[in-house]
This record gives structure tokens, C-alpha cells and sequence, in this order.
């Protein structure tokens, strides 16, 4: 009971303090959530024992709100299976809700197979580890409503393409650690069609002011994150700050056919990040945390749907062949 409570009032602090600004969220593409890049990426669950090194199963799932108040919620699944000790395979699959004004819309998410190196494990000074990875777009991104309209991408499950990442993280003992990471399309397929124009007489919808993001030509995106990090055997948070920058205009295409650059989509997104968590189980094979992101500094237009407001994730994972009796 003293774990629960614990764990409880270490969430209220922790989502409190990223309250007040307006998140592992905002213009994230997706590889904040995979392998060195991934929060969390360096656990240790005792003094000789990492997280990494036990396959575990995850189910979880977010909440936030969007471009024009579209709320989302997004069921993931999640699995990892350690490669002896040299390192580990990461396989994410999310299934995408969104809620607005012009449509209510679900469909699969992209799915992200990872492989992690394990370059450095010394749990008493630095912890290496380096990542490469695919982002494979499940969709074209050209999802419509009941009378065949076209909807913005805020509302597309996937972002219309496959994608290369990489990605490296350096920790410190388990207190800090310090990652960084590249996405970058590879194959573009997106379709969307969205155009803010419809032949129905739809004021709610020839009227919406989405970002026009037709057949839309992402660009890449790095990121780095700073984690300060607190635990025991059972409980423990961490906070840190996450910066992502967009590395050019995405570009869309007009009803001509021609291409037009969409000013304000390159930029610097600055979010802060809190997560919780609890084991419990003899031997700590079951665990709960939550998530909670919130951006600071935002680019001016997220013409790919990647805008959050806020993002809220609580998971549960269960990690298989625990032998260490917790305390």
C-alpha cells in the first residue's frame, strides 16, 4: 500500500510540475518512443539488473488533444526481446482515435521495429547504447468522412510514410542520462486530399481552417532529451526536457499540381516531461508508469497532424524471466 501511495503522490508531483506550461507529445514523428531515444531507455531494476535485458510486453495508452481541439486516444502495443546481452529489439504498433469537429475517425497506427546496441552496461558509471530503426507507414494518409470528404491529417491515423531512424543515448549511473536522435522519410506515399473545399453545402467543413497538408512532403526531424532520474528497486520518477527540431518547410501539393512550400513547418519544439512508475510482484515483474508531456516552445504550423497540446500515458508491462527478489 505504502508503493501505491507513493507512486500516486509522485505522479500528481510530477504532472504538476510541467503544468503550467501549454509533449514526448508535441511534433513528435515517433522516435522518441523506440529504443536509445525511448524515456526511460537506461532503467535499472537492481544494481546489476537493466530493464533492457529482460523481454517484457507493454500495453498502453495516451490521451491527448490536438490541432483544433481533436482528441485522440491511442492504444499501443508494445514488445521487446533482448539479443543476449549485446542488445535488443523494439516493436511498437499503436492504434489511432481522433475526435473533432469535422469527424470521428480510428485506424492503425505506423508500425516501428528497432534494434538497439548495447555498446556500454556498467550501472556504476556510463550506460552506451546506440539505435537504428524503421518507422513503416501503415496508411496513405488519405482517411475521409461518411460522405467521401477528405480529412486534414490531424485526423489520419498515419503519417504516409517509411521512415529511417537512428539514435544514441549515454547515461550516467542511473541518475542522468542524455539522448539524441534522427528521423528522416525515406519512402513518401501520402494521398491526403484535404483542401478545405467540399461540393456539399457543409459551413462546419468548407469553412475549417486545418492545415492544408495535400500529398504532403514531410521532411526530417532530430531530437535530444535530458533525463534526471530518482528510483529505488520499486518506485521512482524522472523529469527532463525535450527538444525537437524540424529540419525544413514540408511541402504541399495544389490542385494544379504544382508544389508550394508551407511556411513556419520547419522549427524548434521544446516540451517538458515527467514520468512515474511502480514494480510490484516478489520479484518486480509487473509495472505501472505514467507519462505526462507538455510543450514550452512550439513551431508555428504542424502541416504532418503532429500537434499535442498535452499528452497523458499510463502503461503496464510485464517482464518475463524475473529471478532478483525485490525488497
Amino acid at each position: 500500500m505504502r508503493y501505491l501511495q507513493a507512486f500516486c503522490l509522485g505522479a500528481a508531483m510530477t504532472l504538476a510540475s510541467v503544468s503550467n506550461a501549454v509533449a514526448q507529445g508535441d511534433s513528435d514523428p515517433g522516435f522518441t518512443q523506440v529504443g536509445a531515444m525511448r524515456w526511460g531507455t537506461g532503467a535499472i531494476i537492481t544494481e546489476d539488473e537493466y530493464e533492457f535485458q529482460r523481454a517484457q510486453f507493454s500495453v498502453g495508452h495516451t490521451f491527448s488533444m490536438g490541432e483544433k481541439d481533436v482528441k485522440y486516444h491511442i492504444p499501443q502495443l508494445e514488445v521487446r526481446v533482448p539479443l543476449m546481452e549485446s542488445g535488443y529489439f523494439d516493436v511498437r504498433l499503436p492504434i489511432v482515435s481522433a475526435s473533432g469537429d469535422l469527424f470521428k475517425k480510428w485506424g492503425m497506427g505506423d508500425l516501428t521495429v528497432a534494434y538497439t546496441h548495447v555498446i556500454k552496461a556498467d550501472p556504476y558509471a556510463w550506460t552506451l547504447q546506440g539505435t537504428g530503426g524503421v518507422m513503416f507507414g501503415m496508411t496513405t494518409a488519405n482517411g475521409a468522412d461518411n460522405a467521401s470528404r477528405p480529412l486534414p491529417m490531424s485526423y489520419q491515423s498515419g503519417l504516409g510514410s517509411t521512415d529511417v531512424m537512428l539514435g544514441f543515448s549515454a547515461q550516467f549511473k542511473e541518475y542522468l542520462n542524455i539522448a539524441v536522435g534522427y528521423q528522416q522519410p525515406i519512402f513518401r506515399y501520402n494521398e491526403n486530399d484535404y483542401f478545405r473545399s467540399s461540393y456539399i453545402n457543409d459551413p462546419v467543413y468548407n469553412n475549417s481552417d486545418y492545415v492544408i497538408s495535400r500529398k504532403l512532403h514531410r521532411n526530417g526531424d532530430v531530437m535530444m532529451r535530458l533525463e534526471g532520474r530518482y528510483a529505488t528497486n520499486r518506485v521512482g520518477f524522472s523529469a527532463g526536457p525535450l527538444a525537437i527540431y524540424h529540419l525544413a518547410n514540408d511541402l504541399y501539393q495544389d490542385r494544379m499540381g504544382y508544389w508550394n512550400e508551407i511556411e513556419g513547418t520547419q522549427g524548434f519544439t521544446l516540451s517538458g516531461v515527467g514520468n512515474v512508475f511502480l514494480r510490484f510482484g516478489r520479484y518486480g515483474s509487473f509495472k505501472l508508469d505514467v507519462t505526462g508531456t507538455l510543450p514550452f516552445v512550439r513551431r508555428d504550423i504542424r502541416a504532418d497532424g503532429l500537434e499535442r497540446q498535452y499528452t497523458i500515458m499510463p502503461r503496464f508491462t510485464f517482464f518475463f524471466n524475473q529471478r532478483t527478489l525485490l525488497f
